[in-house]
């Protein structure tokens, strides 16, 4: 007759050692649907072994339907794992047993599929892709645990919400951890609750966010002469600044060929340069740019934005076109008459002046114009626009 079983786990090796290691495994048994069973089978076991540690999980008799665990920190730098399954009365299955390779530094996940039950091994060991200081807007992910905790500074250990506990990956903001209000440090450890056991800890600055662009496309000013960095972008934000945070802008030429790999330009800003939620960069030359920036400390000298920096639409500062001029000598119509210059202009900025000989800056009022009660002889005409532009 086919029986159901009950799991029941005892430890072999070195399951619980004293204190906290960095690594850990755990394993997650659940018998397979009792249609499948062999029959007379009574008894069976789980093991799995890497290095001198291991643990087991027997199946007896009854409540076949819970999901059972076993835990063990890993100690040294074993190279494989050995797993095996045992039913007692099987002709059918009888042992079956399997090696996988093993380093502590990168395994993360394997599975088991046996005869009477499937197992899931786990590696406990917080990884996660980068450890670049967080805001509380920061999408955080953190992978190989299980049972997740947290704690803010030098605070009391709480757990993750309920919605983040026994899974191998999680992600979430830290706006997500209740407790959460302005903080400097955050840290995480994860294990296994049922056995109060926890592996590595891992931690995260925790850094202003840096205010929203309120326009996401800058207002461009163009150059005032013709190439030269004149040229200005002001930003709009739709908050300020924290205390004693700064901005870090870092302006990209667009490169048509291969976007945002232009040089970069690198310039910090202040919560008074920035109290009126906008800032101008000037002194930029003609083309089309974007801007990264993000929120740092003042106290930081970082001079490249991280990967949660925010990022502005392209914008253009245009060129001027050169200013150019023309002059015409007008001659007297009668001997000891007065003479004139025409003056033509293009480009540059209107309003329009001229310098005489080195006389007095006077406005062109129209375009031509003519000065007149020009005297015999050689003269001297300079052309500016109105931001003092001249001609190459």
């Amino acid at each position: 007759m086919k029986q159901k079983l009950l799991l029941l786990i005892f430890f072999l090796g070195s399951l619980l050692v004293q204190g906290q290691n960095e690594y850990a495994i755990l394993i997650k048994s659940k018998i397979t649907s009792p249609s499948i069973w062999p029959d007379n089978d009574y008894t069976g076991l789980h093991q799995i072994s890497v290095g001198m540690n291991s643990c087991s999980i027997i199946f007896q008799a009854e409540n076949y339907k819970d999901d059972l665990y076993c835990f063990f920190y890993v100690t040294g730098n074993p190279t494989k794992i050995d797993f095996m399954e045992v039913l007692g009365g099987s002709p059918t299955c009888g042992q079956i047993t399997r090696t996988i390779p093993y380093n502590k530094d990168t395994f993360s996940y394997s599975s088991f599929a046996g005869c009477l039950a499937n197992a899931e091994i786990m590696s406990l060991h917080i990884t996660r892709p980068d450890s670049s200081p967080k805001c509380k807007e920061d999408p955080i992910t953190l992978n190989n645990g299980w049972n997740w905790k947290y704690k803010f500074d030098n605070g009391a250990w709480d757990n993750l919400p309920t919605q983040f506990q026994e899974q191998t990956s999680i992600t979430f903001k830290i706006k997500d951890l209740p407790g959460y209000v302005s903080q400097s440090n955050v840290h995480f450890k994860a294990g296994y609750e049922n056995y109060k056991q926890y592996t590595n800890t891992v931690s995260y600055a925790i850094i202003g966010c840096s205010p929203e662009l309120a326009e996401k496309k800058p207002t461009a000013k163009s150059v005032e002469c013709n190439n030269t960095a004149t040229g200005s972008v002001t930003l709009k934000f739709e908050s300020l600044l924290k205390k004693d945070d700064q901005f870090l802008f870092n302006l990209i030429r667009v490169d048509p060929a291969a976007p945002n790999t232009g040089p970069t330009t690198s310039i910090t800003a202040s919560e008074k340069e920035t109290e009126n939620k906008s800032y101008t960069w000037d002194k930029i030359a003609a083309g089309t740019y974007i801007i990264k920036y993000q929120a740092q400390s003042k106290f930081d000298n970082g001079k490249i934005v991280g990967s949660s920096a925010i990022v502005t639409d392209p914008f253009t500062i245009e060129n001027k076109e050169e200013l150019t001029f023309k002059t015409t000598a007008i001659q007297p119509k009668c001997n000891g008459d007065l003479g004139s210059i025409e003056i033509s202009v293009t480009g540059g900025t209107s309003p329009y002046f001229y310098i005489l000989d080195n006389g007095i800056k006077t406005p062109l009022t129209k375009n031509p114009d003519t000065i007149n009660g020009v005297t015999d002889g050689d003269h001297t005409v300079i052309v500016l626009d109105s931001f003092g532009c001249t001609e190459n």
